[in-house]
């Protein structure tokens, strides 16, 4: 029982713990580069760490089979991060809801990863991990939708957990610099970046929140904060559905003729 294996594992828990102290620790970094900041997140320095943990042979503990741990886990500490976004979201509210249904339409670029990035993966001679890769941003909601439809030890799991991760070390340095450079040149409005970093990814939104506050001062930052907040919240559920509904479907579809084809 997976239960069983969680609280068996309890040297794989302590070392998860350690590592993310030690990353909590260190705090935020960042690092100017002309008028752009670039801000390191304590999620990238916990994951280096795990990385080098997993590296060292010696240690038995963290390896392979202790992803299916991690799987478990996720789920619920996704529910415990939503729910966190949508109570500090609560004080602008009202300039929320004036935004309307644009929080929502963000969402269709999920399709357009699909459509764009899934036919060229399979062309790069890519199976069905490119479906995990490709159905959405890959973000915590997704590896978990994911996991539930396809199994921890599928290809497509695997895809996903490929762009999470991926999305984690590159995505934070990427939502740091984009966003707060279209607001230092008048493209986007603050409250504007402010809705595209909330993409259903905590970090990114994090990493591009600062750096839209620091590209506009003047700005209010609760207001920034609740337009980020509650799009990432909706970004992450919306995603959920339009995987389940949409995207993984089609991409399924897409994946068929592809191979008949060939």
């Amino acid at each position: 029982m997976i239960q069983d294996k969680i609280w068996a594992d309890w040297k794989f828990h302590l070392v998860i713990l350690a590592c993310c102290v030690l990353a909590e620790l260190i705090g935020q970094i960042r690092i100017p580069i002309g008028g752009i900041t670039i801000t390191l997140l304590p999620l990238l320095y916990s994951m280096v760490f795990v990385l080098i943990v997993y590296l060292i042979k010696p240690i038995r503990f963290v390896k392979e089979k202790q992803a299916e741990i991690g799987s478990a886990m996720l789920t619920l500490s996704v529910a415990f991060l939503m729910a966190k976004l949508g109570i500090t979201s609560g004080s602008s509210i009202e300039q929320v809801i004036s935004a309307g249904p644009i929080l929502i339409l963000q969402n269709l670029g999920n399709i357009g990863t699909l459509l764009v990035a899934f036919p060229v993966a399979l062309l790069l001679g890519m199976g069905r991990e490119a479906l995990g890769m490709t159905h959405a941003m890959s973000r915590e909601p997704n590896v978990a939708l994911i996991s539930d439809m396809f199994g921890a030890d599928s290809a497509e799991f695997k895809g996903v957990m490929t762009c999470y991760i991926t999305g984690t070390i590159f995505g934070t340095i990427f939502m740091s610099i984009v966003p707060p450079l279209f607001v230092s040149l008048g493209i986007f409005t603050p409250n504007a970046a402010a809705m595209a970093v909330g993409a259903g990814s905590a970090s990114m939104m994090t990493a591009g929140l600062a750096g839209i506050m620091e590209a506009a001062p003047q700005a209010n930052p609760d207001t920034l904060t609740a337009f980020a907040s509650i799009s990432n919240v909706i970004s992450s559920s919306i995603s959920v559905y339009m995987g389940l509904f949409i995207t993984v479907p089609l991409g399924n579809a897409i994946y068929k003729l592809f191979r008949k084809k060939a």
